[in-house]
């Protein structure tokens, strides 16, 4: 059954999705018409950040996770023109459902989160950040620490200019 959500809640309840599926096994769905293809599988749910912008559109990025990811930019992937974000569930499947013009997204989220792809993505974020910061020293645990929080909360990959959109 699906679940249509408002507008103004809309950044909330990705939020709130992203916050409780996290690293969980995803595939994303593009159908549009009668045709619905598989757009992405064998990657790893990160969260969604929800950009509202007044005149030039609304844009959702999806955070996504693969096996053999190697820059932070491959984990972004970005839906712009959004129409209208519904929710649905089936058994243990739950999907939000980006719809536009014509098509529409629909993110399908099941299992249990993998340890693993959490680990290695933390792992990736952390050399990102001794990057940034030249690459001198050697604050393993403060880079570490510094990548699980971002990790937890992907809005700071944007504020921290991690991502720059």
């Amino acid at each position: 059954m699906e679940q249509k959500i408002k507008k103004l809640d809309v950044p909330g309840f990705l939020t709130d999705f992203s916050r409780r599926n996290q690293f969980k096994p995803m595939v994303v769905e593009l159908a549009s018409g009668r045709k619905k293809e598989r757009f992405l599988e064998n990657a790893y749910f990160l969260g969604f950040h929800c950009k509202m912008e007044i005149g030039s559109g609304d844009k959702i990025y999806l955070f996504k996770a693969t096996k053999n990811y190697q820059f932070i930019g491959e984990i972004v992937f970005e839906i712009s023109g959004l129409k209208e974000v519904s929710y649905g569930k089936e058994s243990e499947i739950e999907s939000v459902i980006l719809k536009f013009d014509k098509a529409k997204y629909i993110v399908k989220v099941f299992g249990r989160p993998n340890n693993e792809m959490r680990r290695e993505t933390i792992a990736k974020v952390a050399y990102f950040i001794w990057e940034r910061k030249g690459g001198i020293g050697s604050q393993e645990l403060e880079n570490w620490a510094e990548a699980e929080r971002i990790v937890q909360d992907w809005v700071r990959v944007f504020s921290d200019e991690f991502i720059k959109v």
